[in-house]
């Protein structure tokens, strides 16, 4: 890992400044032109110190029509109208970008952010909120082998992957999907100093796109991990604005013929988080900690160590009594396990519950207390005659809930969303995080993400292609999205 940080820094430092800024948009409004022409903003876009691109917003606050003075007079000499336009003929460019969530995206467009676009919508992401398992849903492609990197391998009986894997892409078949994806020794480096990498990005996917010859083109900015990790909500704020240059380039340079797409993969805490020491926690309790379990029942547990997150994985041939004793931990919100083809969540305080499936529809029966905390939803929901509810009822009823969509997200975890699951899974509270104890030692975590809470799985869509559902799940943002564009989505599956 030292040789894959010290390569990256020194190639960092080799390419740093051989290119100019490919975005050159500008950056603020000329008010006072704005005002003028009634338009929500202005722009000097060739620095001749007058507007000549205009952005009109429609009643719903978002732009519906382009100005263009063309001959610098300071009268606008064309008006497009964007709804006018088929998406069909236009070009499409999506961003995606990594942990940025719901409510930070709102309050930027509510602040009269990236009105060019539609405002956003709540994407659920699968849990644990995970980069690699949540882009395989956006993305609609194949399941990963685990949820990082390195996970434990029962078919082989030892641990698989790590730094070197995830240097090589592996656990992350989506990026043959991905027009643009930066080498992955940008990741490291994106991590230790996150500004540069993002602003090399930005670049690259401007020239990409001017280059490319498709209708659509799929770009992922990792480096908006190390900033959303590093610098926290006032990070990511700060590649919103970037960003909003880029699709405002976009939009100008081809005069309207661009739908543009933002999407983010999961959430974030947006708080600072210390690594929690479970190995010390489970030792004290009898445990054996270990990456080369004998097995024949022995307390045992193997814990899964990779990122700094704020969830953690564990395998073991002894799931109940694990999860119970994880679930005494004060930092730990939930604890869970699959138990044939159900699956028990275990909360402090002896709390535990049972979740099921039947097709589309989900049951939870609470059997001690109510660790999911759904004692107030249910009873506004229609159940079935065996206790089941539907599933997107669930989905849309539970959005804004401390854990959204949490039986849905709880069964796949353990059941279906990849193919190596750990046997326990816990959720974290957002002041603590879990995972590579040299990793903790190099990084200061001003944010994180992973756990079943509403912060790290609420994150976002938005798109002026047209009108998005409000509430998705982030499988389910494919078909939405190919609805309004007219094709399969996306393009290269």
């Amino acid at each position: 890992m030292r040789k894959a940080l010290a390569a990256g820094c020194l190639l960092a430092a080799l390419l740093a400044g051989c290119r100019g800024p490919a975005v050159t948009f500008p950056a603020m409004s000329v008010d006072s032109a704005a005002r003028e022409a009634g338009a929500w903003t202005a722009y000097d876009t060739d620095q001749d110190h007058r507007a000549d691109f205009y952005h009109f917003v429609g009643p719903q606050g978002w732009v519906r029509r382009l100005g263009y003075d063309l001959d610098g007079d300071g009268q606008i000499d064309e008006l497009i109208d964007l709804d006018l336009l088929d998406n069909r003929h236009c070009r499409h460019l999506v961003i995606i970008l990594d942990g940025f969530s719901y409510d930070l995206v709102r309050r930027y467009w509510e602040e009269g952010g990236l009105r060019v676009l539609r405002p956003p919508s709540i994407v659920v992401s699968p849990y644990p909120t995970m980069t690699d398992a949540s882009l395989e849903d956006l993305l609609d492609y194949t399941p990963c082998e685990g949820f990082e990197a390195k996970f434990y391998d029962r078919r082989r009986h030892r641990m698989v992957g790590g730094a070197m894997a995830y240097l090589h892409g592996f656990n992350q078949p989506y990026n043959q999907l991905l027009d643009y994806r930066a080498n992955i020794i940008w990741d490291v480096v994106g991590y230790v100093s996150p500004r540069p990498v993002f602003g090399r990005e930005l670049n690259h996917v401007k020239r990409q796109f001017d280059r490319a010859s498709s209708q659509e083109m799929l770009a992922y900015l990792v480096s908006t991990a190390g900033m959303s990790t590093r610098h926290g909500a006032a990070g990511q704020q700060e590649c919103l604005r970037d960003i909003e240059r880029l699709v405002n380039q976009v939009i100008w340079q081809t005069r309207g013929l661009t739908r543009v797409t933002l999407l983010s993969d999961h959430g974030h805490t947006y708080t600072q988080a210390s690594r929690l020491d479970l190995e010390s926690y489970l030792k004290d309790r009898g445990w054996t900690v270990t990456e080369k379990p004998k097995g024949q029942g022995r307390k045992e547990v193997v814990p899964l160590r990779f990122g700094l997150v704020n969830y953690a994985g564990f395998v073991t041939d002894r799931r109940a009594e694990l999860a119970k004793d994880l679930a005494e931990n004060p930092h730990v919100l939930l604890a869970s396990y699959a138990d044939g083809d159900h699956v028990v969540v275990l909360a402090g305080n002896g709390q535990q519950a049972i979740v099921d499936r039947c097709g589309d529809r989900f049951s939870y029966q609470a059997i001690s207390g109510d660790p999911l905390q759904l004692a107030p939803l249910l009873p506004r929901l229609q159940a079935d005659e065996k206790g089941f509810y539907d599933s997107q009822q669930l989905l849309e009823a539970t959005a804004d809930h401390i854990y959204p969509d949490p039986l849905y997200r709880l069964w796949r975890a353990h059941l279906g969303l990849v193919h190596t699951p750990p046997d326990v899974i816990i959720s974290l509270d957002k002041e603590h995080c879990y995972g590579l104890e040299s990793f903790a030692r190099r990084v200061d975590i001003a944010s994180t993400h992973g756990s079943l809470e509403r912060c790290s799985s609420l994150a976002m869509a938005m798109t002026n292609a047209g009108p998005l559902p409000p509430v998705m799940r982030s499988d389910q943002l494919p078909a939405a999205l190919g609805n309004l564009v007219g094709w399969p989505w996306p393009a290269r599956r």
